[in-house]
């Protein structure tokens, strides 16, 4: 599939949903467990992409429509949204998230059009990218970050399955 910023957007305008639908009411047995060392808890990827949303996205959009290749992106650190956020709830990070989203979302779409896909930015490992790359890039982020959720949440019971463990993949990838 060649990017779209609207099929983006779609994407874009439902991750707050999903992790809320995922994530809210759940337990810290659910949200605080990780997978082992270096891994993430679904509260630590909450609180990445809601680091992210806050300092990545629009700002690298920016960039890119104001500054072109002549400065390139600041480095991100990922896992800065672990202390950002110390003490956070996972309702606090999800209200927080939305509300971020939004407010991104509503930026966007006063920003960027189908003219600007092909400007080009400077990514501080990739070197030269453009716009729509970037956007496709936080689009998939959303979904490998669910996907990582999902993941973890689904290894907790591994051992609890039974020999059902066979047929549910997830728990072994």
């Amino acid at each position: 599939m060649d990017f779209s910023l609207e099929r983006s957007r779609e994407v874009l305008r439902s991750t707050p949903q999903v992790l809320d639908a995922l994530l809210t009411d759940a337990s810290d047995d659910w949200v605080m467990r990780d997978e082992g060392p270096a891994t993430w808890s679904p509260w630590q990827v909450v609180g990445h992409m809601t680091h992210i949303e806050e300092t990545d996205w629009i700002d690298r959009t920016r960039m890119i429509l104001e500054h072109g290749t002549e400065r390139p992106f600041e480095p991100v650190d990922r896992e800065a949204g672990f202390t950002r956020f110390a003490g956070w709830s996972v309702q606090d990070l999800l209200s927080r998230f939305a509300s971020l989203r939004a407010a991104n979302l509503k930026e966007l779409e006063s920003l960027v059009g189908e003219g600007e896909l092909s400007r080009r930015g400077v990514h501080p490992a990739f070197g030269e990218v453009t716009l729509s790359q970037l956007l496709a890039t936080w689009t998939v982020h959303d979904l490998n970050h669910i996907g990582q959720i999902v993941k973890t949440m689904a290894k907790q019971y591994g051992s609890a399955v039974g020999p059902w463990r066979e047929f549910l993949p997830i728990i072994d990838a």
